[in-house]
């Protein structure tokens, strides 16, 4: 299955334009909605780049 992720904005009419790649003419497809509210935004913002960068630790060797 190939994902593809973009932004876009629902006009005031109510109408969403998506133009998508020739390679996905004649096919079934799904489009999942997701609004990005202001409170969604806002709590990606506070949190981006909290997190340290995490090292990950030798593995055991299994004999």
């Amino acid at each position: 299955m190939q994902i593809i992720t973009f932004n876009s904005h629902i006009g005031s009419d109510g109408l969403l334009q998506i133009k998508l790649p020739n390679e996905l003419k004649n096919q079934n497809v799904m489009v999942i909605i997701r609004p990005q509210t202001k409170e969604w935004l806002s709590i990606l913002q506070k949190t981006a780049g909290s997190i340290p960068d995490l090292e990950r630790l030798p593995q055991a060797v299994n004999k």
